[in-house]
């Protein structure tokens, strides 16, 4: 594989770059990012500055120009990707679903459902959330039990979601629910797009120990959601999902990859800074965690054919598992995590006696 840069890629990336210098946001306005129970003013603030994006076709440079993209590569896109989390901005509100909902909607949406939904996920009029985890359904996700009945026109919703990502901030969600009790586990699923809020439908923040609440449990008791709204056809969603986790496993830890590079540089300035350069063991380890990092991304890049064909990439799952492993750490473990004013990174290596405990980069 020719991993040199394509003259198209870096054009792309040298045009944003030139836009992202004239219309940085300004981080004095940050500080409602900072407050993670202003709810209201952080949804405004990470909107607008998406919107911003969306505006000079920024959000997602490979999707069809007809919903707002550019008609790019996915190559692009990641190098857009790239120049945002150099520049230490905001995150996008959607992120996640740019990566997961949008795409699978592009591979099994209908036309009305393309053009009613894409442009405004990509705008950040609307948010999105995915509704897969259950209770009793997370690894073995075909277990799940939230039912959907048709009734008339609409399907009827009964069921909780757990671990809901940004439920309590959505418009919408992309759910997976059970449309036929008596078919195998597989094979009696069907995905909806779900209103949220909607009557019957209540979201319930789970508040961690960081003091963020992004993660929600939903609760389904006789919501109802239109006929019109289910993607793909029926009882065959376990294939609409294995599109969506193959975009999240792929697409997503494609991000992840480029935002480790970036804590691995920051990792090494601290490193140098402590004056730890030099210890044979701090370097080993720094240097196990360098090229995991690589591998990771060379097995990205092996499935990215088959995300740009909206196909289920046959290696996301042993993606998705190595990538987990290498967040989790072994005898090096690298805590990232953001302030929205600025970049703080947590470096531990429980091996080394005078590198045991944290250390903050900026």
């Amino acid at each position: 594989m020719d991993f040199a840069p394509a003259p198209t890629v870096e054009k792309t990336r040298n045009e944003f770059r030139a836009w992202l210098r004239e219309n940085l946001p300004d981080r004095a306005a940050w500080k409602c990012l900072e407050n993670s129970d202003d709810v209201p003013a952080r949804i405004a603030f990470l909107k607008a500055w998406q919107r911003k994006l969306y505006e000079a076709r920024w959000v997602a440079v490979h999707w069809p120009a007809e919903y707002g993209g550019r008609g790019g590569s996915l190559l692009e896109h990641l190098a857009v990707t790239e120049e945002l989390l150099r520049a230490e901005v905001p995150p996008l509100i959607n992120a996640h679903s740019i990566s997961i909902s949008g795409p699978t909607l592009l591979g099994f949406g209908t036309p009305a459902q393309k053009a009613r939904y894409l442009p405004k996920l990509l705008n950040a009029d609307e948010v999105w959330c995915v509704g897969f985890s259950e209770p009793n359904a997370g690894s073995d996700l075909a277990s799940l039990r939230t039912r959907a009945e048709r009734d008339g026109d609409d399907w009827v919703l009964n069921g909780q979601k757990v671990w809901t990502t940004y439920a309590n901030q959505s418009d919408f969600g992309l759910f997976l629910v059970r449309t036929d009790p008596t078919a195998p586990s597989h094979k009696g699923l069907s995905a909806l797009i779900v209103p949220i809020p909607s009557p019957g439908l209540e979201v319930r923040p789970l508040r961690e120990m960081t003091g963020e609440n992004d993660f929600n449990e939903v609760f389904l008791d006789n919501a109802r959601v239109p006929g019109g709204n289910l993607v793909g056809e029926v009882n065959k969603g376990w294939q609409v999902i294995m599109a969506a986790l193959g975009h999240e496993r792929g697409t997503l830890v494609l991000v992840d990859r480029v935002r480790m590079r970036e804590h691995i540089a920051r990792l090494l300035r601290l490193v140098h800074r402590q004056e730890q350069g030099a210890d044979p063991l701090v370097r080993q380890q720094v240097a196990q965690l360098y090229t995991e990092v690589e591998i990771m991304g060379l097995h990205c890049f092996k499935i990215m054919g088959d995300i740009e064909q909206h196909r289920p990439g046959t290696d996301a799952s042993v993606l998705k598992l190595f990538g987990s492993e290498l967040f989790q750490g072994r005898k090096t473990v690298v805590y990232s995590f953001t302030t929205p004013a600025a970049g703080v990174y947590f470096f531990r290596c429980d091996a080394h006696p005078e590198m045991k405990g944290a250390f903050i980069v900026r």
